[in-house]
């Protein structure tokens, strides 16, 4: 009798568990039921409501950025560099002096092309005067001419100014080192580095599955993880017409704005590629449509079931052309298994 006893004790025990792993399980619960104060099983839904924002259908890709404006910056002749009027890092702009060389050539360019100009002013009034014949002229005239292009040759390789606006990310020779343009290195002959950032690129591979959706001047939004939050635009600038013959995808670049400089040269950044969007579309998640187009709402508690008609989507949203009005509450997880007209209760 006492083993009786103690074997109903540890069924019941069991049955108990039992019904409280399949309630549980099943995510169901009881409402009561105000009229006839009867208990009726619930589905537990989590729910949000229709709004209206913007919505893109995109692709993501992820490349490293680029400048395609950068220059190292050298004189046509060998030479000393006698002076630096910047500094590693300095922003510059375009024909500021950069560096000043020192040039024998120079002097000897220089004192020839004033005593070249110098012949040419007489012979010039001479000529005015028909005192010289136009063969002598025309040979004082050449040599001066010859003079002046090799002064300012000399002038642009003792003066070396920035051919554009940028900043200076590299100074490849210190004050009193001589410079030759044979030497080698890393980044060939130079005396400085400089690259513009005000528009950068960023480099991407396209699949040949993905190709035939990338267009030229498409919309992208860079992003990049040091500026989570922060959003750059930028537009599909070139397509290569030839797949790489090692992986077989296609370069593409993007010309990215970056005037306000936070975005850097052989950065890692990704690209969503638009392919349509929105403005002030009807969106709910993805996760509210289920098969055959239906969408389920919650209405006095009960679950009423919808079919919709679908706009643009990407992986998260997807707009709602018909079906369901702005505001109504759409149900988002616990909407695989329902019916229409199941009694539901709404998750926090």
């Amino acid at each position: 009798m006492k083993n009786f006893k103690k074997t109903k004790t540890v069924f019941l025990g069991m049955l108990s568990l039992t019904f409280i792993l399949s309630v549980g399980c099943n995510k169901q619960g009881k409402v009561k039921n105000e009229t006839t104060g009867n208990f009726k099983h619930s589905t537990y839904v989590k729910v949000t409501s229709a709004e209206r924002k913007d919505i893109v259908n995109y692709q993501e890709f992820s490349g490293v950025l680029f400048s395609e404006k950068s220059a190292d910056i050298a004189p046509d002749l060998s030479g000393k560099v006698l002076k630096y009027y910047v500094k590693k890092g300095d922003f510059v702009q375009k024909n500021a002096l950069l560096a000043i060389m020192d040039s024998t050539q120079y002097v000897q360019a220089k004192a020839q092309y004033e005593n070249a100009e110098k012949s040419y002013r007489r012979m010039l009034e001479l000529k005015k005067k028909g005192s010289i014949d136009d063969q002598t002229f025309d040979q004082v005239e050449a040599g001066y001419k010859a003079a002046k292009a090799s002064y300012q040759f000399m002038t642009r390789n003792k003066e070396i100014r920035a051919p554009f606006s940028g900043y200076i990310i590299a100074k490849l020779k210190n004050e009193g080192e001589v410079f030759s343009q044979m030497a080698m290195g890393p980044t060939g002959p130079a005396i400085l580095r400089l690259v513009n950032i005000e528009n950068l690129k960023l480099k991407i591979q396209i699949s040949d599955k993905d190709i035939v959706k990338i267009k030229k001047g498409q919309k992208a939004i860079i992003s990049t993880d040091s500026y989570p939050e922060s959003e750059f635009i930028g537009k599909v600038s070139f397509i290569s017409q030839e797949a790489d013959m090692m992986s077989g995808t296609f370069t593409c670049e993007i010309i990215v704005n970056n005037s306000d400089n936070k975005l850097k040269p052989n950065q890692f950044a990704r690209a969503k590629i638009i392919f349509a969007e929105e403005k002030d579309a009807l969106v709910v998640p993805q996760s509210t449509i289920v098969k055959n187009n239906t969408v389920f709402i919650v209405n006095n508690h009960k679950a009423e079931k919808r079919i919709v008609s679908l706009g643009i989507q990407n992986e998260n949203e997807v707009q709602i052309l018909s079906g369901i009005n702005e505001g109504e509450i759409v149900i988002t997880n616990g909407n695989i298994a329902i019916e229409n007209g199941t009694t539901v209760e709404i998750m926090d």
